[in-house]
């Protein structure tokens, strides 16, 4: 009788172990988990050529996808479909469930030069968009937060061969729709 008694307590304790470890997997990674999800750089590499045609080369991927999937910051180079623009875009994303602590976050990020209008502001908690040129550069920033999202998107172009004003212009719709789309994108980590 003792070798019965052993295997039903050896299958309770199992079971109690396998359901302890689900329900610690759907608390960690699943809908109960604190670590949502933002896309990586290469999913973003993925679609951001959709938003701003050209040519993206990833060069900076931080923090390593295995230690966060709630934040994610990303470099590239890239140079514009006809070649008359080059530089680098700089892309942050952060999903938080603290709406304040993101709204802070944008409002408080340092937006360089003269602010810039940004048509998709009314859709985000928070909302800014700057732009500077210093020598033959334009610098042209955008900061927004949602109720569980942020993004910080920096791009420096520039060419030589174009009016400043085309330069100041595609800076700033390449950042704000940049923007625009990664704040849309869902990851699928």
């Amino acid at each position: 009788m003792s070798g019965r008694m052993n295997k039903k307590m050896l299958a309770a304790v199992s079971g109690i172990v396998v359901v302890a470890v689900g329900l610690l997997g759907a608390w960690r990674w699943g809908p109960f988990g604190e670590d949502e999800i933002v896309p990586s750089c290469s999913e973003l590499a993925e679609a951001l050529p959709s938003v701003v045609e050209g040519s993206w080369t990833l060069t900076r991927a931080e923090p390593k996808r295995e230690s966060s999937k709630s934040l994610v910051s990303c470099e590239f180079d890239f140079s514009s479909a006809d070649r008359l623009y080059q530089g680098k875009i700089a892309v942050s994303l952060t999903h938080s469930d603290d709406e304040a602590y993101l709204r802070k976050t944008a409002t408080e990020g340092p937006c360089y030069g003269e602010p810039v209008p940004f048509p998709s502001a009314p859709k985000y908690r928070v909302a800014r968009s700057c732009s500077e040129k210093i020598n033959e550069k334009i610098f042209a920033g955008v900061f927004v937060a949602s109720d569980d999202r942020y993004a910080h998107v920096y791009a420096d172009f520039s060419n030589p061969g174009p009016a400043v004003e085309q330069i100041v212009a595609y800076a700033n719709t390449s950042a704000q729709r940049i923007t625009d789309r990664a704040m849309t994108i869902e990851s699928t980590d």
